[in-house]
């Protein structure tokens, strides 16, 4: 059965694979973060906010605004359509292709934006790159459908 994206359910079977991923994490070494995934939709964004602890998401949950966030947050800003891309080429890969990465994608005048409340929130996107990249090519064991 499809998971919808986005959805609370979606971040969290992200999550379940982080989990049983661990030892690569452990590689990486240990994330600290609160991620905000902000997909942006009509009428308005739909937030969910991931919370990273050592070497597990501790916490998914829908906001209903971004002042509903932690204040230790950086925003990760997309259309549905770039996430769907981001996503779909994951899955029919197994991992992204060098186009589909979130580096790439969060280049100046790309189609994702990194903010956060300052700039030392915004640093951490940067800092636990490659853990936050592997906790969304976990979605290439996820099947998802997508919100209209």
């Amino acid at each position: 059965m499809d998971t919808i994206f986005p959805s609370t359910e979606w971040f969290e079977a992200l999550a379940r694979r982080m989990q049983k991923d661990e030892r690569a994490y452990r590689g990486l070494g240990s994330i600290d973060c609160t991620m905000v995934v902000q997909v942006d939709t009509r009428p308005g964004p739909r937030l969910y906010e991931v919370r990273f602890e050592g070497f597990r998401a501790r916490s998914v949950r829908r906001l209903d605004c971004i002042e509903d966030a932690a204040p230790d947050h950086f925003v990760l800003a997309a259309s549905l359509e770039t996430w769907r891309d981001m996503i779909d080429n994951i899955r029919a890969h197994g991992e992204p292709d060098l186009e589909h990465t979130l580096n790439y994608l969060t280049f100046p005048d790309y189609p994702m934006r990194v903010s956060g409340p300052d700039q030392l929130e915004i640093d951490t996107f940067y800092r636990y790159n490659q853990s936050l990249q592997r906790f969304f090519t976990g979605a290439a064991a996820v099947p998802t459908a997508y919100a209209a």
